[in-house]
This record gives structure tokens, sequence and C-alpha cells, in this order.
């Protein structure tokens, strides 16, 4: 990753082969698309998508043949069972799938900081209250018009690997698997709140407007917090609807979670 500046598309395909692999979409002994599939899937040149399956081999994920093809290594642990499996597989694809809010919106970086954590943060990120962290603040807007606050947060040693362009080139989200982490699950509250004058000014509402808010812990692969997300929304631009899977059930708290901006009223 170049620290200053967009990931580059070929890690961008590595990171997405690898999160697959992690999570048993693509299962130990399968192929892996070819070079030139890779390239035409994504609409890159040979020599890019080659570059992401050598990535992948350097990673130890993968075995690759001349005249075979690339086939993901058949010793590769993968955590749980086959439903666990499927479950971190779906929540993963979730929080790396929100793309349609990033590809529909702009975002617009207001601050990036080293801060103590305080007490809701220190629970999100399981650190001791007072603990540095790196807070990332952040406006999603549609249209020119704001329809999310945003305040980030990762440990200490995620937040010196990141910089401010790369901040606002790139899904934070696609920042920390760059980094070396692979998510595995996330804990998300919803609830209701309203805007002081602070959140009234970033959102372009009146103070005291009803706001969503939604509170979200990103988990890797070892249950280990890689960010902590208090997220703001303007419920005029925004709105959140969940399926459940057949075989989940209220009880299980299991759901799929869509989330996407709608233009403000007329």
């Amino acid at each position: 990753m170049t620290p200053t500046g967009k990931l580059p598309r070929y890690q961008k395909i590595y990171l997405l082969l690898r999160e697959k692999i992690l999570s048993g979409q693509l299962p130990p002994g399968s192929m892996v698309p070819s070079e030139a599939e890779l390239a035409k899937q994504f609409g890159v040149s040979r020599i890019t998508s080659r570059h992401a399956l050598m990535e992948l081999d350097q990673a130890g994920l993968v075995i690759r043949e001349r005249g075979r093809g690339t086939t993901v290594r058949k010793d590769i642990e993968i955590a749980g069972n086959a439903d666990e499996r499927k479950r971190k597989a779906a929540i993963s694809t979730q929080i790396m799938g929100q793309s349609h809010i990033v590809g529909q919106s702009d975002v617009r970086l207001l601050g990036f900081s080293r801060q103590a954590a305080n007490d809701a943060i220190a629970e999100g990120l399981a650190v001791r209250p007072g603990s540095d962290v790196y807070g990332i603040e952040r406006i999603r807007s549609r249209n020119g018009e704001p329809f999310c606050y945003i305040m980030a947060y990762v440990p200490i040693e995620l937040g010196r690997k990141f910089s401010p362009a790369a901040l606002e080139e790139n899904r934070l989200i696609d920042l920390i698997q760059a980094a070396g982490k692979t998510i595995g699950a996330a804990r998300q509250t919803v609830s209701a709140t309203i805007a002081d004058a602070t959140l009234a000014s970033h959102l372009d509402t009146a103070a005291g407007a009803p706001l969503l808010y939604i509170a979200r812990t990103v988990f890797d692969t070892k249950d280990v917090p890689v960010e902590f997300v208090e997220g703001y929304f303007r419920p005029d631009r925004f709105t959140l609807s969940m399926s459940l899977d057949q075989d989940a059930s209220w009880e299980d708290g299991v759901a799929i979670l869509q989330e996407k901006p709608l233009p403000a009223d007329d």
C-alpha cells in the first residue's frame, strides 16, 4: 500500500481474494480465478491480476503451478465449523460490501489525530480508559447534502499505518485489511438521539432534530477489536433496512444489514 494515497488495484483484488479464502468462501484445495478471469472481472490488466495472485502466494495462502493454475492451500486454517464460517463470511461480506454507500456518496475528512480513549471508546476497543487511540472524523454527503457524521477509532498500532490522504481515498475497512487484519465479525447497536449544536452544524439540520445513532465494533478473526465507529445519520436522507436469514431468529440477533442514503425530500 502506498502510505499517502489510494490502495493499488492489485492490492484491492488481493484483499478480496484473501477475505474469501480466510472466510471459507474459497475453501482449501479450490481453484482461484485465473489471471485472465480476474482481469476481466475487475477490468484490469493481466499484469495487475498476476500481481494480486503473487501477493496471495507470498502470503502463503495459495499454490501456483504452471499449467494447472492457482489453488488454495489445503493446510489453511479456517476457524470454526461450517455454520460459523458461513455466519462470519456473511457478516464480513456485509461490512466489506457497503460500497453502495461509498460509491454513491462523497467523504470529507475533518480530522485524524491521536487521542485518549473515553469510557465508550475504551469499551468498544477493549482498552483501558485514557489509552491512546487514533480518531478519524468524517462526513458523508450525497449530491452535496450531508447525511452522516462518523467518528471512527482504531487501536494505536493500526492508526500509525494510516495517513490523511489514504483516509480520503479509501474505505477504512480496506485500510485495516491492508494492514494485515482479517475481518471476522461485528457487533452493532442502533438507537435514536437528537442533534446537538455541533452535529446540527455538520449535518445541516436544526439543533434538537432527531438522528439515527449507530455504534459498531468490528473484530478480526481472533475476536480482537480493530475498529469502533459511532455514526449519526439524518433519517430524512438515510434508511436502515434489515432482513433475516431463514434459519435466524430474533433471539439469535442474526441480521443482514443494508444501508443506503436517500435523497432529501423536495
